[in-house]
């Protein structure tokens, strides 16, 4: 299946700045803009015409306004088109309900019905989108939330579902997952995992999570439902890889070693290195680089884990993937399960 512009319809929502200021910190831009502006003008860019495409920013994204354009906008589709639905700002999820919900402009902290929730989306689009296939992508706390919901849906609509994060799990105010989406929907070399020549769906999923994971320490998530290809084309790679480029790497700085991405080579055979605790560049020689390998646990270790109060409960390691462990609480549901960094896991009694 290859992804076709001229039958896609594009609902974004993009803020970095809320009413409640104080309940709602505001987002920086990236050093070379907003992402989310970015990914609206490819599109745009890409030919999806002008009145299939609404983008919602900062003060525009009440709830009011959403809530009238969306299923307004839903109506205007047809049966062969594809809806993509793109989020970036705070998200949250209420722990008594298991409910989640994007933090629209004029949202009240605690006051969940002035939120956009997950659940109406799903709900709006089963209710008036006239195609088949959509595509729901989220930059936020808790923007697992839409895989959660959708594994959850009975319904015809066939769904794809990319998120920064797991349902439980705090984001960074970082542009790690929407770049990596607009990378792959312009053709870059590095999303090409394959190196088939061709960025799929999957293909940028994958990267995502592993851009994620290394950069932010958080666990991206990707599901499918019904007959949704996740091999679905997004771009034919535009230039050859270029061998080292884009790795993610340990360098060796003052007998330390620090997480970096390959940047560039040249004809001399050193690397310009971007350290991820900082931004920072650096030329370097071959001998300074090293494999990232992150330390795993086992399944089954019994481990402490720090929660946001700052104290170490018990639990048990579920999953381990790169760096990152799921976990399960010795004393709460599964529920509370959550993907965890290095810096909040521990043996007990360390």
């Amino acid at each position: 299946m290859e992804w076709q512009p001229e039958k896609t319809w594009i609902f974004a929502v993009g803020l970095l700045e809320w009413e409640d200021e104080e309940s709602f910190p505001s987002f920086p831009e990236a050093e070379n803009g907003r992402f989310d502006l970015q990914l609206v003008n490819f599109f745009q860019e890409s030919g999806i015409p002008e009145e299939q495409i609404v983008y919602l920013q900062d003060q525009e994204a009440t709830l009011a306004a959403i809530q009238e354009r969306f299923p307004e906008f839903l109506s205007k589709t047809e049966a062969d088109h594809l809806l993509i639905v793109y989020f970036t700002g705070h998200g949250c999820w209420d722990t008594e309900t298991g409910e989640h919900y994007f933090v629209n402009y004029d949202a009240v902290s605690d006051e969940w019905d002035t939120y956009w929730s997950v659940t109406s989306i799903f709900d709006e689009i089963e209710n008036s989108f006239e195609g088949y296939q959509a595509l729901l992508m989220a930059d936020c706390c808790a923007s697992g939330g839409l895989i959660d919901a959708a594994k959850q849906r009975d319904s015809e609509i066939s769904y794809a579902c990319v998120s920064s994060v797991y349902s439980h799990y705090t984001s960074t105010g970082a542009w790690t997952f929407t770049e990596a989406l607009l990378k792959g929907l312009q053709g870059n070399s590095v999303v090409d995992l394959d190196e088939d020549g061709v960025i799929t769906l999957y293909d940028f999923a994958r990267y995502a999570e592993l851009e994620v994971a290394f950069i932010e320490e958080q666990k991206s998530v990707f599901v499918t439902t019904n007959d949704f290809d996740p091999q679905m084309q997004l771009a034919i790679v535009t230039e050859a890889a270029v061998p080292d480029v884009g790795k993610r790497v340990m360098v060796e700085y003052e007998e330390e070693q620090y997480k970096a991405k390959i940047l560039e080579v040249n004809e001399s055979g050193e690397f310009l290195v971007k350290y991820m605790i900082d931004g920072s560049q650096e030329w370097v020689t071959k001998d300074r680089i090293y494999p990232y390998k992150p330390e795993m646990m086992e399944i089954g270790t019994d481990v402490e884990v720090l929660d946001e109060n700052e104290e170490w409960l018990p639990a048990i390691v579920k999953k381990s993937w790169y760096g990152l462990h799921l976990i399960s609480y010795n004393d709460y549901s599964e529920l509370w399960d959550e993907w965890v960094n290095s810096d909040r896991i521990r043996f007990p009694n360390e």
